[in-house]
């Protein structure tokens, strides 16, 4: 048996054996706060997750400047939106970015920063990536847009990796479990608009987070400016007995 392999199992008993730490957080947790080893904080926050639905076509059928294009002003906007309204965004994985939001707020900033994330998408990056769409060929059957998943409840934050420089925090729990599963829903139903397909509902939330919503945040204004829901009630996912989804966006 190799000493690599000596060393794995070593470091897997270790995780597996002994009395496991956990501290309350009081506020969203940092690489430097948490030691590694059997250690974490657990806090109760909203978690946001959105992606770009079916990247990797795009990327496919584009060269990879214009690519970049795509993936940086999706990642910039989207982080601006999300620290405007006392988010932190805490991992990029691909196409994909995960924003966790804390305090009293967390649950009315999270679907803010949603509702204006899909603004900036649909107004300013959707016209722009569409203008690559239109000129060529091979982005006939491609649609550029996003989805967003949201949840809140207890995370346990640990630090994962090896230790030293490269070690990363994971984010544990059930709440980031349903964010990034909600935003795979928005690609579950597809509509064809003005001979393009788009995604009906850009967002999901659970009713965890429509409970604590305020009431500028369930409602628009209809006909005779009279308040009407801005939110679709559904059969809920996965352990979720019920979920709500939308397709209005909030001007930022």
């Amino acid at each position: 048996m190799s000493e690599f392999r000596d060393n794995l199992i070593s470091d897997t008993n270790y995780f597996f054996e002994g009395e496991y730490e956990t501290i309350d957080g009081r506020t969203t947790p940092d690489v430097d706060s948490i030691a590694f080893g059997r250690t974490g904080k657990e806090v109760e926050l909203a978690m946001l997750f959105i992606d770009i639905k079916e990247s990797t076509k795009i990327v496919d059928a584009f060269r990879l400047p214009t690519s970049a294009r795509m993936y940086q002003s999706f990642l910039r906007g989207v982080t601006k939106i999300a620290v405007k309204n006392n988010g932190e965004v805490v991992s990029f994985n691909g196409d994909g970015v995960l924003i966790t939001f804390y305090g009293e707020t967390k649950c009315n900033d999270a679907v803010r920063s949603a509702l204006q994330m899909m603004d900036f998408v649909k107004t300013i990056l959707k016209p722009k990536i569409n203008v690559y769409f239109n000129r060529h060929k091979q982005s006939d059957n491609l649609f550029f847009d996003c989805g967003i998943g949201i949840d809140v409840g207890n995370i346990l934050v640990i630090k994962g990796g090896i230790k030293g420089d490269n070690s990363d925090l994971v984010w544990v729990g059930n709440p980031t479990n349903y964010a990034v599963k909600l935003s795979a829903q928005t690609k579950k139903e597809l509509q064809t608009s003005e001979g393009r397909k788009t995604i009906k509902y850009s967002i999901h939330i659970t009713n965890r987070v429509y409970n604590r919503l305020k009431p500028e945040l369930k409602t628009t204004k209809g006909v005779f400016l009279t308040p009407v829901s801005m939110w679709e009630k559904y059969g809920g996912l996965l352990s979720v007995d019920i979920t709500y989804r939308t397709n209005k966006t909030l001007p930022f």
